[in-house]
Order: C-alpha cells, then structure tokens, then sequence
C-alpha cells in the first residue's frame, strides 16, 4: 500500500500535454489539485502537427497562402489552451513552464519532452478530439503509454463535467 507521503516523494515534475478539448481541461484541472497536493511543479505542452506545404489543398482554398494561415491558427489556438494551463497553475500557486512543440507524431513529442525536462510523470486526458466516449483511450494517449519509460497517469472522463 502507497501513503500520502511517497505519493508526495514520488512526483515534483509532471508533464501535462493538452489538445484543448473539454476532456483535456478536465485532466488540467485534476492535475493541477495533483500537483498541489504533491508539491510538484508542471511543464505544459501542446503539440502542433507539422504540416508540409501542400500545393493542393491550397489550390482548392484559391489561397497561395493557405498553409501559412492555417499554421497561425494552430499556433493562436496552442497559445490559447497553453495560456490556460498558466492560469490555472497560478491560481493554485503552481510552478509552471509551457512549451508549444512541433512534431509530425504528436505522441513521440510528449514523451520525448517528457525525458528532456525529467518530468517523473506524465499527466494526460484518456482522449481528446478525436476521441468519443466509445473509446477507451485515445490514440495519442495510448501510443504515449506503450512508448513512455516514465509513468503516465491517465485521467478518466467525469461523466456530465464539460468545464
């Protein structure tokens, strides 16, 4: 049986990857009172895809410059779901860092700043966006537990909870 206390000894670094959906801000939420509880400090990320410039897609948009903008808005809506993470770990006094990351396999992303920052845990929603409630974990979620050496902590869903 664990105690509070090794609990507390356990964890003073945790990784906490977000996608921005409700499910994501949930998890945020319990890892921040985590975090707190343990006297950890927490590192955000979010991933963004890296796209290659497809003439394509922006021959159908009738926009030369489509992939510049869409790659804008990637980049407003990490700043966005990053931001959120700041505030919540300073309202509860939390030390915090964000990183937005640009990766083709998002996955290899977080457990790759997982090991650079030695966070000793990973924090992460079961899924995200592309997830529904038929799923038991997501994709990312999933391929992050098969290929992280550091232990991941996956939140589960609180049915009705969309904050």
């Amino acid at each position: 049986m664990i105690h509070e206390e090794q609990v507390s000894n356990m964890y003073k670094h945790i990784l906490l990857p977000t996608d921005g959906s409700a499910l994501s801000r949930q998890a945020i939420h319990s890892c921040m009172l985590f975090a707190k509880n343990t006297g950890a400090t927490i590192t955000g990320v979010h991933v963004i895809p890296a796209l290659q410039p497809d003439q394509l897609e922006a021959w159908m948009h009738h926009d030369a410059h489509y992939g510049e903008r869409r790659q804008a808005l990637f980049e407003r809506f990490a700043d966005e779901y990053l931001a959120y993470i700041a505030n919540s770990a300073q309202a509860e006094e939390i030390p915090c860092a964000c990183k937005v990351l640009k990766a083709p396999e998002p996955y290899l992303a977080i457990v790759k700043a997982a090991e650079q920052a030695r966070c000793d845990l990973i924090y992460m929603a079961s899924h995200g966006w592309k997830g529904d409630s038929a799923q038991l974990l997501g994709s990312e979620t999933l391929k992050v537990l098969m290929h992280s050496k550091i232990p991941v902590l996956v939140h589960k869903p609180v049915p009705g909870n969309r904050r």
